[in-house]
């Protein structure tokens, strides 16, 4: 088939395209390429509704060459939980992510659930500074085989650019960018840092981020120290950091920044380009290089200046973040430096005020530009196997204004609905974009995929699963005075049963496997049933509704033998709930239902019926209920691999599969 009658099929009518599948074989070729365009929270409810609107036509131009489905999610379904899922083919069970956090059952210390970084040796002291002798190692903590390891292990290409979930990428022969899960250089999953000198901006409660006070010192000079990571070789240890001068002209209300031998000068509301960091570990020996972007909020009877999250630099990694190793900094050369960290977007900033609805808009719409160009480059060098790309951009936006969508929303009278009432529909229009220029990449040997993890759901009311706990018994406080510290400080563990981690686990405090375990092993099944029952039943006195939709018990649901970070219970809300901030971090709030006042108002920390992901392909479906664990396997298929991974079912026609 030539390439203009391949585009006159694409544009036929869904009924033409139905006759044409029913009077048709599906070819004996495997397909030569697979294009699989990974696009965090694109939610089925509203792909249709702006296909509908004429606003996603190329979406609706996939759907008619070959379909359109819900895509079952993970349980529960949280981002890392379900790319897991859709690189293994498996559950939690087997790859061993249950949440984006988990804890230490004997410690009780919380630790991230995708990746760790640990003391590879022993160090040598030299004066005051300390040389490793083995060196850090940062590991990975998904299991499982993905399932590009039977792609590339019979020679056929695997491209995977932002790939979430792993980080750091392992080893093979698939080249890999990693995505979700990479942190800043300071270790987090994205703090900035805020210099001011408006005392009604200097507060404590900016977890996300550092705010600094500054002052004036004469003449409109400000110096200023940007943190950066610990500096392990210092015997005193301590956080390296770089100085910042900076001039304010409030004649002009712009600034002058110095910094690592660059000058920047901007106005208010302007964003610098990439500037290059460089903390020193050992001075004239060794250093750690990073990038950050300014953002200039004010420069008039106060200084308001913004530095992103420092970055990983693509074009010197400090951490592993790609496979092969040079592939970021090749990356960096062809497309200019881009954003590592995981979560590009600064939601934190927005949530706690530090920049606004439109300011925040600039710096997502920056992140978005940036990864179109990525995308594009990546297209355009994409010749047989598999291309994977990953958007972040609707899940994290959507997180953010689904307020505006959301008439229920405590928030939504306070939206400017003339700025920010399309922020959504313009935002599945950009990938929308994105759909047309990989169909502008196909051939009749092509296969291109359009995949999310989970669809959303509104956030309007905050559920303290330890609150509840406690007014029903299960948990005691020895302080109520301290209720709101994170961790459990109030907690009186001699007299609690069970408690909540994370946005959906529920843990039961037992004996011989928590540090300050209370419940006998014999006691904990009836325990989960009386709490799961009373859960399930519980009722929001403002609304009537019932906060919790179900509540899975993990043993049931993955069956016996699970690891000892595994919660034993998984709470799933009902629509328009969701766990509380302070939930995931083991406080103890007086109310247990809240409004929820975070611009962060939409979800998908549900029950995994409430948010089912979306599948668009160009190849027709033939399953009814497909579900991320299927998506390996059935690309896998595609490519005509001689085996599938374990997991999972084929979406699509199986004639031509092959066998385990």
């Amino acid at each position: 088939m030539k390439r203009r009658d391949f585009l006159k099929t694409a544009s036929l009518s869904p009924l033409a395209l139905l006759a044409l599948k029913a009077g048709c074989a599906r070819p004996t070729n495997p397909a030569r390429r697979v294009i699989v365009l990974g696009i965090d929270g694109m939610d089925p409810a509203l792909v249709r509704q702006f296909i509908a609107d004429g606003r996603m036509p190329n979406a609706a131009r996939l759907m008619q060459m070959g379909g359109m489905s819900a895509l079952g999610t993970s349980n529960p379904p949280q981002s890392p939980v379900a790319w897991s899922s859709f690189i293994t083919g498996q559950g939690p069970d087997v790859h061993g992510i249950y949440d984006f956090i988990h804890r230490r059952a004997d410690t009780m210390t919380p630790f991230l659930s995708t990746s760790e970084v640990t003391d590879g040796g022993g160090s040598i002291g030299v004066g005051k500074w300390r040389i490793p002798t083995g060196g850090a190692e940062v590991r990975l903590l998904r299991q499982g085989r993905p399932f590009w390891s039977h792609i590339s292990a019979e020679g056929v290409p695997a491209h995977l650019y932002k790939l979430p979930v792993d980080f750091p990428p392992g080893e093979g022969r698939a080249r890999i960018l990693s995505g979700l899960g990479t942190p800043d250089l300071r270790g987090s999953q994205g703090s900035f840092t805020y210099f001011t000198d408006d005392p009604r901006s200097l507060s404590d409660e900016t977890g996300g981020g550092i705010v600094r006070a500054v002052r004036d010192y004469g003449d409109g000079l400000y110096e200023c120290a940007l943190e950066g990571p610990e500096n392990t070789m210092l015997e005193s240890g301590g956080k390296m950091q770089v100085p910042l001068k900076v001039w304010i002209d409030r004649t002009t209300r712009g600034v002058r920044i110095d910094v690592c031998n660059q000058r920047i000068v901007l106005g208010e509301g302007e964003w610098s380009p990439w500037v290059s960091i460089s903390f020193d570990l050992i001075p004239g020996i060794s250093s750690v290089d990073g990038i950050a972007r300014f953002y200039l909020k004010e420069a008039g009877r106060y200084l308001k200046l913004y530095v992103s999250p420092i970055n990983i630099d693509p074009r010197n990694p400090a951490l592993p973040i790609s496979n092969p190793g040079h592939l970021a900094s090749d990356l960096a050369r062809r497309v200019g430096p881009f954003y590592t960290q995981g979560f590009p977007e600064d939601t934190k900033a927005l949530s706690r005020g530090i920049l606004d609805d439109g300011e925040y808009m600039q710096q997502a719409n920056i992140v978005l530009a940036e990864r179109m160009k990525l995308y594009e480059h990546a297209l355009s060098r994409f010749r047989d196997g598999l291309l994977f790309f990953y958007f972040t951009s609707l899940d994290l936006n959507v997180h953010m204004f689904y307020r505006s969508i959301d008439p229920a929303s405590p928030l939504h009278p306070g939206v400017d609905m003339s700025l920010y009432g399309d922020v959504i529909g313009k935002l599945y229009s950009r990938i929308d974009r994105a759909i047309g220029m990989a169909m502008d990449h196909m051939d009749e040997r092509t296969v291109l995929l359009a995949l999310s993890d989970h669809g959303f759901a509104p956030f309007r009311r905050s559920f303290n699963l330890n609150s509840w706990l406690a007014a029903e018994g299960y948990a005691t406080l020895a302080d109520p005075y301290s209720r709101n510290q994170d961790m459990y400080a109030a907690a009186d563990w001699s007299q609690t049963a069970a408690y909540g981690l994370g946005l959906n686990g529920l843990y039961i405090n037992l004996r011989g496997r928590e540090m300050d375990g209370t419940v006998a092993p014999e006691e904990k099944e009836s325990l989960i049933e009386d709490i799961a029952a009373r859960l399930e039943s519980a009722v929001d006195p403002q609304t009537g509704r019932r906060a919790v939709r179900k509540v899975y018990v993990t043993e049931r649901e993955f069956g016996p033998d699970q690891p000892p970070w595994a919660p034993d219970m998984l709470v799933g809300y009902a629509n328009g709930y969701r766990a509380s901030w302070e939930t995931t971090l083991g406080a103890y709030p007086e109310e247990v239902i809240t409004d929820n006042m975070d611009p962060w108002s939409g979800t998908h920390c549900t029950s995994p019926a409430v948010v089912p992901g979306t599948l668009l392909s160009s190849a027709p479906l033939a399953l009814s209920d497909p579900s991320l664990l299927d998506m390996g396997r059935s690309i896998c298929s595609l490519l005509g691999t001689s085996t599938l991974p374990e997991g999972g079912r084929t979406v699509f026609d199986d004639e031509n599969e092959a066998t385990s």
